[in-house]
């Protein structure tokens, strides 16, 4: 199982059943790399998660469909009021499962994460102001406790979109560790302790 960071909240998901590359991005500074998957899930309207143009995908995802659990959420702590809605995507491929945050805004919901249910790969925004800030993701990725946590939606060199960086998220997480752009995941679902990987970003 081989999972690619294109930038922002955007990866490329690859197993041996399907593959799924999430909300690409245009104009924010990465260059979108362009790939081929079978499936794109998009969590919300908004150019910098919906550039379906970016990407070959066979299927487009916004809504419930028999292979992705939507979840319906917030993008702001005012019950959409600011930004609107945002989508909660979960799935699986091979056997693994996958939660995908999007853009999440809303605070800490217990009830959400209960919904959300046993995940193994969560993908989760961290960069505060559009989302849900480095103190509040770090009460959501303890609560859902995957065996990795990919840190996604936060400031690098390389992005230009008003938002903090990572740091405030990683200094609260155990077990963090700086990985290349593209990995192979298999060895980190085997560990018994949790993971939370941070993707290189350099070359985006």
């Amino acid at each position: 199982m081989r999972i690619t960071y294109l930038g922002h909240a955007c990866f490329l998901i690859e197993g041996k059943q399907k593959s799924v590359v999430t909300d690409p991005f245009k104009d924010i500074g990465y260059d979108l790399k362009r790939v081929k998957a079978d499936y794109c899930t998009i969590s919300h309207s908004h150019f910098d998660h919906n550039n379906i143009d970016g990407v070959d995908a066979t299927t487009i995802i916004d809504k419930s469909h028999p292979e992705f659990l939507a979840i319906d959420t917030y993008h702001d702590e005012r019950l959409g009021s600011l930004r609107g809605k945002n989508t909660v995507f979960k799935f699986m491929i091979d056997g693994i499962s996958f939660c995908h945050l999007g853009d999440l805004g809303e605070f800490f919901s217990q009830d959400l994460v209960e919904e959300i249910g046993e995940v193994d790969v969560l993908f989760i925004p961290v960069g505060g102001k559009y989302t849900i800030d480095g103190k509040e993701a770090v009460k959501y990725a303890n609560a859902i406790s995957a065996k990795i946590t990919v840190p996604m939606h936060y400031l690098t060199p390389s992005s230009q979109i008003d938002v903090s960086d990572a740091s405030v998220f990683l200094k609260r997480m155990a077990g963090v560790e700086h990985v290349d752009n593209s990995i192979e995941i298999d060895d980190y679902l085997d560990r018994e302790e949790r993971s939370v990987l941070v993707f290189n970003t350099d070359d985006l």
